[in-house]
């Protein structure tokens, strides 16, 4: 069995404090990603697919299921009306009136996005932070091994 070198155990517990501070700087990224496109959702005034109550009382879309849940209530409402794109009149009011919807649709799309990207950036900061404390108590583990 191969001995390790007498110092490796720097070398491990510096691995764990780099694994640390990145899975920290990935789940605050996360956060603030998350804010800024809450922040964006909500600056647009989007109140399609909340219930009257909450409209009432001044709530916008700005949140994952808020979004997909307008998204798939536009969509519906422009199927429903209009067809397809493809069945619109070219140069009509009715295509006009689709595009526009459709462009809602299309941003509410990237926003429930953006918030799966930021789940992920979170899971992935927090399997790094673990990381990193798993590999900075190795590398105390192996210092009292060596002493």
């Amino acid at each position: 069995m191969a001995i390790l070198p007498r110092r490796f155990w720097i070398t491990v517990l510096a691995l764990g404090i780099v694994a640390f501070a990145l899975g920290i700087v990935f789940i605050v990224n996360g956060f603030i990603i998350q804010g800024q496109i809450a922040e964006g959702l909500r600056a647009e005034q989007v109140t399609l697919g909340l219930s009257e109550e909450a409209v009432a009382a001044g709530d916008v879309v700005d949140t994952a299921g808020e979004a997909q849940a307008a998204q798939d209530i536009l969509e519906e409402h422009l199927h429903q009306n209009y067809g397809t794109y493809g069945d619109t009149e070219r140069g009509s009011e009715e295509r006009t009136s689709y595009l526009d919807g459709t462009t809602l649709r299309n941003s509410l799309n990237l926003g429930v996005m953006g918030f799966g990207v930021c789940t992920m950036l979170l899971g992935t900061g927090a399997f790094i932070l673990v990381t990193g404390i798993a590999l900075g108590t190795t590398g105390l583990a192996l210092r009292r091994r060596v002493s």
